[in-house]
């Protein structure tokens, strides 16, 4: 189990080697974003390689590829891109930030809100009312920053960012997947806003599914949680290590 004050020790180690060389540098926007796009892709249910994501971000077709997941890999560029501007406006994630979210990664238009209650069999869970999503959004949002404000998070923002992403989850805002989507995105974003990086979340799709799954019957993110420490953790060593190397 990897402690938050793990993580703060270590991201505090790397930032005290900083200036960064333009290796490192390099080294870091390139994971930042390859780490996301493959992460995301993976546990929407794609085959492709780190190697075949990367292929695409740097602009290359990936023949047997379907255009949909190049297009979602473009998205991540982009959605990084929108991370920096709405961290530079000091802006928390919000049912607002979350559409923008997901429009970035629908490459148009706001994708509609599910129709119905499907059930949402691989989580064995089916969504309540479809006339209070945008409220049960509001209302999840805002019990999460009270919780924040008394220190139910006890600090921990790898927790913080799994019961943003699980109550997403539970309220389960639009259709086609894109939920999912949406919901990893707020993640990936509140570790940004903590100081640190977009990570690969490295499950299958499977066991991310019963990871939700438990999550939202029980209420308690503390799986997801763990796995984000993990995936912060992680990263954090691998750049340390690029700097102590001189890459």
């Amino acid at each position: 189990m990897v402690d938050i004050n793990n993580i703060t020790d270590k991201r505090e180690i790397l930032f005290a080697l900083a200036p960064f060389s333009e290796g490192v540098k390099a080294l870091k926007r390139r994971s930042d974003l390859v780490d996301f796009a493959y992460s995301d892709l993976r546990l929407y249910g794609s085959t492709l390689t780190k190697e075949g994501v990367g292929s695409i971000l740097e602009g290359n077709t990936v023949p047997g590829a379907p255009v949909f997941e190049h297009r979602l890999c473009e998205a991540h560029r982009k959605l990084l891109s929108r991370f920096d501007d709405k961290l530079h406006m000091g802006l928390e994630t919000d049912n607002i930030l979350l559409n923008e979210f997901c429009v970035t990664l629908a490459s148009s238009e706001l994708p509609p809100y599910r129709e119905g209650s499907p059930l949402l069999y691989h989580l064995d869970f089916v969504p309540g009312n479809d006339d209070r999503i945008s409220a049960d959004l509001a209302d999840m949002f805002t019990a999460i920053r009270r919780a924040e404000k008394e220190d139910a998070f006890a600090g921990d923002f790898c927790y913080k960012a799994a019961a943003i992403h699980m109550g997403i989850l539970k309220v389960y805002p639009y259709e086609e997947g894109f939920s999912e989507l949406s919901a990893r995105a707020a993640a990936q974003y509140e570790l940004v806003r903590a100081g640190c990086f977009p990570v690969d979340i490295d499950i299958s799709e499977s066991e991310y599914n019963r990871i939700c799954g438990d999550a939202i019957r029980t209420g308690d993110a503390a799986e997801f949680a763990e796995l984000l420490r993990k995936a912060v953790f992680k990263k954090l060593h691998m750049l340390i290590d690029a700097v102590k190397r001189g890459v």
